[in-house]
C-alpha cells in the first residue's frame, strides 16, 4: 500500500496519505502547507494497522489541512487583511491592526502587530509592514552569516562577502564569487533558523566551490550534516509569494 484516502468532515473532504515503509522504529505522521500528507511507518508494518492508525487520527489531518488552507490565500506580504496570517521564522503569525499614535510594528509568538495612526490607510499599512519585514531579514540574515563566516570561512582567507535582500521568485538565495556578494529572498524570513542557516551556508559555500560539484556537496555536509533534511523542511514547508 502507497497511498492511502482518508475521508474528513473539514474544508477539505479527502486526504490522500503517501505510505513509506523505511527502516525505522516509530511512525512519523507529516501535513505539509501544500496539502499533502505523509506517512513514514517501520518496514514490517501491516496495511491494517496503518489504516486503523490514520482513521484514529483523523481529526488532526483535517485540522491541520484546514488550517493551511486557510492561510494559504492571505500567506502574502504584498496583499492582506487584519487577522489574515503569514509565516514567520517557522511559525504561523496573524497579521493585526491597532489604532496607535505612532506608526510601528511589534511581534510575539503568535501575532504581528501593526500599529498604526489610521488602520484604514492600506498604503501606509503596506508600507509600514514591507519595511519592518526587510529590516528583520536584513538583521537576522546578517547575523548568521557572520556566525558562518567567523566559525567556517574566516580560515580560508575569503573576504567577508556583501549581502543583498530581496524579493525572489525562484530562488531562496544567489551567489556571484567575482563580486563576493550573496543575495537572499526576503520570503526566507518566513523559514525557521534552521533553515536559513541552511541557505546562508549554501551559498557561502560558493565562494570556494562555485559549481555544485562532488567538492561542494562534501563541504555542506561536512559542516551541516543534516543540510538535506533542512532543504528538504523548507521546500515542503515553507510558502513563497502565494
Amino acid at each position: 500500500m502507497d497511498t492511502y484516502k482518508v475521508a474528513l468532515n473539514g474544508t477539505i473532504k479527502q486526504a490522500e496519505v503517501n505510505i513509506y515503509y523505511k527502516p525505522i522504529k516509530n511512525v512519523h505522521l507529516k501535513v505539509y502547507r501544500d496539502l499533502k500528507a505523509n506517512l513514514s511507518v517501520p518496514l514490517d508494518v501491516p496495511d491494517d494497522w496503518i489504516i486503523k492508525f490514520l482513521e484514529e487520527r483523523k481529526e488532526w489531518i483535517s485540522k491541520q489541512l484546514d488550517k493551511y488552507q486557510k492561510a494559504k490565500g492571505y500567506n502574502n506580504l504584498s496583499s492582506f487583511k487584519s487577522g489574515s496570517s503569514t509565516q514567520y521564522l517557522g511559525k504561523d503569525r496573524r497579521i493585526i491592526k491597532e489604532l496607535s499614535p505612532k506608526n510601528f510594528v511589534e511581534e510575539d509568538e503568535k501575532k504581528i502587530i501593526l500599529h498604526l495612526t489610521d488602520t484604514s490607510d492600506e498604503e501606509l499599512s503596506q508600507r509600514l509592514l514591507e519595511k519592518w519585514w526587510r529590516e528583520q531579514a536584513n538583521d537576522i540574515f546578517s547575523r548568521e552569516m557572520e556566525i558562518l563566516y567567523e566559525s567556517v570561512f574566516k580560515k580560508y582567507k575569503i573576504e567577508k562577502p556583501s549581502i543583498t535582500i530581496r524579493k525572489m521568485k525562484t530562488l531562496w538565495g544567489s551567489c556571484t564569487p567575482a563580486k563576493c556578494k550573496i543575495t537572499l529572498n526576503e520570503y526566507l524570513l518566513k523559514a525557521d533558523l534552521r533553515c536559513i542557516q541552511y541557505v546562508v551556508l549554501h551559498e557561502l559555500t560558493h565562494l570556494i566551490y562555485p559549481y555544485h560539484n562532488n567538492d561542494f556537496y562534501s563541504f555542506l555536509t561536512i559542516h551541516m550534516p543534516d543540510w538535506k533534511e533542512r532543504k528538504k523542511e523548507l521546500d515542503l514547508e515553507v510558502v513563497q509569494g502565494l
